[in-house]
């Protein structure tokens, strides 16, 4: 199984080829950068939840030799050289990748869809009461007692790092295509803004248009998009902001779509030409959906009906000739692809939130490996794999017969 992963890899994507071009800042180093890179990749394409799990299996004779190489890296190799990774190589890397998979049309979108969407959305991958580094972000939080303690509060540090993540959504695999940090005393938005000046240089012709939580409908990040030619669509909650107001009049006076879809009933109001969001310096376009969708729950060991009720209200620059009503309802609700296809599974099953090594730098070479990773495993078991060979088997089974069968791979090795 691995043998024929790699294969399809280097086939398709020229995998070892571009693998080659990857570097690290080492002088003279004995473990090539190639070995500890590929160390990385394997670990998280078959699931390992650490670098001393990851050691142990290197350690194992002959097993992983002709995929890593002869020379292995120790926990600390890898950790040293991550440090001093350099990430416009990665970077490369992955979107090599990415465009590859999308000139093959092997992402697959909504039927006749045109428009490439991506969601922007921020991730806080964990704290530590201990570890630390420059690049920080520290909160304080009230520890409250408990046993002999209870009712003694105390004021405790935590360091955490966040992550500003943009991934295709509404198309399978979900793939993401870059991620930046969060920097001491800055908003998630400003992470944002430096985020969308590299992405839509290197993603310029595979990004149309950009979906974003309510945080995100400010002048300045919303001016980026525009400047460069792209569109968004932007969730708005502020009930007090003068455009929510505006927008809440208007569609009192204006003909709602009724769009029944089995249980769930959406009224739709598309509200074209307000100027109300005056820093933008143009007319912003409010689609605002109520929706209501019924459901079966158990109450007191019985099936009863619960109506839940939810209102969302969208703001885009785009017109209806550009997109309808319904597209940019879909384009909103497509941006929960980035929390539940995105940052779920790879937090749950991927160990996204997970500590390897607590350095910058590192901590962005394993996340964009980690997405590497994430989308080829995914375009392989969808586009390799016959359907008879895995009706059976989940893409985390998947991970555990690439562990499995590390031992009888017959390529070439490398070093």
């Amino acid at each position: 199984m691995v043998r024929r992963l790699l294969g399809y890899l280097d086939k398709i994507f020229d995998f070892e080829d571009r693998v080659s071009t990857l570097r690290d800042g080492r002088c003279g180093a004995r473990i090539p950068t190639r070995s500890v890179w590929m160390s990385v990749f394997l670990m998280f394409v078959t699931r390992l939840p650490s670098f001393n799990r990851l050691e142990q299996e290197l350690r194992r004779a002959g097993r992983w030799d002709k995929v890593v190489g002869r020379a292995k890296p120790s926990a600390d190799t890898l950790g040293y050289a991550l440090c001093r990774f350099d990430l416009d190589s990665v970077r490369a890397l992955l979107e090599h990748h990415l465009r590859t998979a999308w000139r093959i049309k092997a992402i697959k979108g909504h039927p006749g869809e045109k428009f490439r969407v991506i969601a922007v959305d921020g991730h806080e991958l964990g704290w530590s009461r201990a570890r630390c580094c420059a690049q920080c972000l520290v909160r304080e939080v009230t520890i409250r007692g408990k046993g002999k303690n209870e009712g003694r509060e105390r004021k405790e540090k935590q360091y955490y790092h966040r992550v500003v993540v943009a991934q295709w959504i509404g198309v399978t695999p979900p793939g993401i295509l870059d991620l930046e940090l969060i920097r001491p005393h800055e908003g998630e938005t400003v992470a944002a803004r430096r985020l969308l000046d590299r992405l839509l240089v290197r993603y310029a012709k595979l990004v149309d248009v950009i979906s974003a939580d309510a945080i995100y409908l400010e002048a300045p990040f919303l001016q980026k998009i525009l400047r460069a030619g792209k569109h968004f669509v932007v969730v708005m909650k502020q009930e007090a902001r003068e455009l929510f107001q505006d927008a809440d009049q208007l569609r009192k006076s204006l003909p709602p779509q009724v769009i029944v879809e089995g249980p769930k009933t959406s009224t739709v109001w598309d509200i074209p030409e307000l100027s109300t969001f005056t820093t933008l310096g143009q007319s912003v376009r409010v689609v605002w959906a109520e929706e209501q969708d019924l459901r079966h729950r158990v109450i007191g060991g019985e099936l009863h009906p619960v109506a839940e009720e939810k209102t969302w209200v969208w703001v885009t620059d785009l017109s209806k000739d550009q997109a309808s009503t319904l597209r940019i309802r879909r384009w909103g609700h497509d941006r929960w692809d980035l929390e539940n296809r995105g940052f779920n599974e790879l937090v749950q099953h991927w160990e996204m939130d997970h500590s390897f090594i607590h350095d910058p730098t590192a901590i962005e070479a394993l996340l964009l490996t980690l997405a590497l990773a994430f989308l080829t495993t995914y375009l392989f078991f969808l586009n390799n794999l016959k359907p008879a060979a895995r009706r059976h088997l989940t893409r985390l089974a998947l991970a555990a017969r690439l562990l499995e069968d590390m031992g009888t791979v017959a390529l070439q090795p490398s070093g």
